[in-house]
This record gives C-alpha cells, sequence and structure tokens, in this order.
C-alpha cells in the first residue's frame, strides 16, 4: 500500500517558553510504501498488521498573534478597511528526512465493497546524530 499522510502537532507551553515564542506547530508529511498483513482477509471483520518506510518531511514553525489590514468593497457601503486577526510566522524550518512505521488496524465491511476501519501506527523519524522524532496517529477512515 502506498500511504500518503500529514499530522500537525502544536509545541507545548514550557518549550515555547524555554525558546522564547508565544506560539508554534510542527507539521509532518509523510510518503511511504506499507505492506499489509491481513489476518482474517475473508471475513467482514477484519485485523491486519501494517508497517514500511519512506520519506518524512517536517516543518517547524514558530508564531506570533498578529492582524492585518486591507481595503475591502461592499455594494451597499462601498469601500472600507477591515482588519483581521492572522498569525505571524517568526520562525521556520523544514527537513526531510527517512523513516519507519509499524502498526495495526480493524476493518469492518464486505469483502467486495470498501470497508470502515480503526488504525494507530507507531511512527519514527531519523533526524540524524541518535536523535528521533516518534508518534503515534489514529486513523478513522474509510477504505475501498
Amino acid at each position: 500500500m502506498i500511504d500518503v499522510g500529514y499530522n500537525r502537532f502544536g509545541i507545548n507551553g514550557a518549550t515555547l517558553a524555554n525558546v522564547g515564542f508565544p506560539g508554534g506547530n510542527v507539521g509532518v508529511f509523510s510518503a511511504t510504501l506499507d505492506p499489509i498483513v491481513h489476518l482474517n482477509a475473508t471475513r467482514h471483520a477484519d485485523l491486519y498488521i501494517v508497517g514500511g518506510g519512506g520519506l518524512y518531511r517536517t516543518t517547524r514553525e514558530f508564531t506570533r498573534p498578529s492582524s492585518a489590514s486591507f481595503s475591502a468593497f461592499d455594494p451597499f457601503f462601498g469601500f472600507y478597511n477591515v482588519t483581521v486577526p492572522t498569525t505571524q510566522i517568526l520562525s521556520s524550518y523544514t527537513v526531510n528526512k527517512p523513516g519507519i512505521n509499524v502498526g495495526a488496524g480493524f476493518s469492518v465491511g464486505t469483502k467486495w465493497h470498501g470497508k470502515v476501519f480503526a488504525e494507530a501506527r507507531y511512527n519514527r523519524i531519523f533526524m540524524g546524530n541518535d536523535r528521533y522524532t516518534d508518534y503515534v496517529p489514529v486513523t478513522l477512515g474509510f477504505r475501498w
């Protein structure tokens, strides 16, 4: 199975206070090749094991609240200035690294039609110098 995913995580307050930023997040895009072993493939309910590896792209952003102003037009009121809240990116860092994943899932449906599934996978991204980024997303979905 070819699996493409995106996960976004916040950064905890203690870490943000330590580095001196008011806000931030981490985004992980992944593209992996994952073989599946079905433990009960001929039944309506299927338990399976999945795992593999591929490329992970992580982006770390540190942010702060801000505002933006622009001119808008309304046929009744004409032109007017608008100020809206926004988020200003203060620092951003993106890196591509290899990684692996392993997990298990459960699907319910018929053999010839789509199935509703739930799975959890442990992901490890190899950052270099004996450092890793680990996370476990839980996915609920529909597979045809």
